[in-house]
């Protein structure tokens, strides 16, 4: 979720924002989202047969651009061949493959979801649930090389990365020695803030349940339940960074935001949790979920803004 300088830069400012072959080199193991891209799209360009619509037409309706190179050289590509990914912030990406000093291929494109997963808005949106029911479990944390800082006593915190258009928010996970010096998670009602950052990062073994209503085009809702573990499996699986902040408490509730964002595909999604105090200190318990999805990174700080702004109505939040 970046190109040769100065036509780039000018490309740039233009953008507004499988089909049968052996994948190309690519850096699947950083970017899989972009290189898998890259396959399909170069791959459906190379067999392109529709008798209204150019493949020059396409590229242009797309705005992915071939700056050196040709789609026939692509073929040429084999185990020696250099490949190379830039970015330009949130505007484009540059990818090409070289063998040697030849150029093979060099192309451009805008940084824009839609494009990359190959389906528009509303789709993916509709999809979101069967993305998220999907993904595989995540593999456990290792501990053991994360750098920590001492924070409180007895207690440590990740190395903090605070999202760069919402300082409120970051990805921090707390921790505390035990008898042995291993290091544990902070899960204590005593300790809410640290337990909330730990339970988005790491679910804490809790079988909670998010009742999710999401916001999708057209101004319509799509409701579901899911579980705790289930969001962050997915968030995994798609490379999404979490970052969470405390937005308000009263007695019986903590409201929470949390912002995952695919830095590759430059989207967020963006969720206010209601977590009641009571489901802190269970194993199980219900959070109930607004969620806005696939939000492109360049609108995330208004819609935070207008989120942050607008009068927050206890009774949509609270079940009689």
């Amino acid at each position: 979720m970046s190109r040769t300088r100065v036509y780039i830069i000018g490309v740039c400012l233009l953008f507004p924002l499988y089909a049968g072959a052996t994948d190309l080199p690519c850096d699947s193991t950083d970017h899989p989202q972009i290189c898998a891209f890259l396959n399909r799209y170069i791959s459906e360009l190379q067999q392109w047969n529709e008798p209204n619509v150019s493949v020059f037409q396409k590229m242009r309706d797309d705005k992915f651009v071939i700056l050196g190179g040709t789609l026939d050289a692509i073929s040429l590509c084999n185990d020696s061949t250099a490949f190379s990914l830039k970015r330009y912030d949130n505007k484009a990406y540059e990818a090409a493959w070289v063998n040697r000093r030849d150029t093979l291929l060099h192309v451009a494109f805008p940084i824009q979801y839609e494009l990359i997963l190959g389906m528009p808005q509303i789709e993916i949106e509709r999809h979101l649930q069967e993305y998220i029911f999907s993904a595989s479990p995540r593999k456990e944390t290792d501990l053991s090389d994360m750098p920590l800082d001492s924070i409180d006593p007895c207690i440590y915190r990740s190395a903090p990365k605070q999202h760069y258009q919402i300082p409120a928010l970051n990805n921090c996970q707390y921790f505390y020695r035990d008898g042995h010096g291993d290091l544990q998670y902070v899960t204590d009602t005593a300790q809410t803030a640290y337990t909330i950052a730990n339970l988005f990062q790491n679910g804490l073994e809790k079988n909670y349940l998010l009742q999710v209503s999401q916001s999708v085009y057209g101004f319509k809702h799509l409701d579901c339940t899911i579980s705790l573990q289930q969001w962050l499996n997915y968030c995994a699986s798609e490379h999404l960074t979490c970052y969470v902040a405390i937005e308000g408490e009263t007695d019986d509730a903590i409201q929470v935001l949390v912002v995952a964002e695919n830095t590759d595909l430059a989207y967020n999604h963006l969720l206010s949790v209601l977590i009641p105090r009571k489901a802190l200190g269970d194993v199980s318990g219900t959070l109930l979920v607004k969620l806005n999805a696939f939000i492109p990174t360049h609108n995330i700080t208004d819609l935070y803004e207008q989120y942050t702004t607008k009068p927050k109505k206890q009774r949509e939040w609270i079940k009689d």
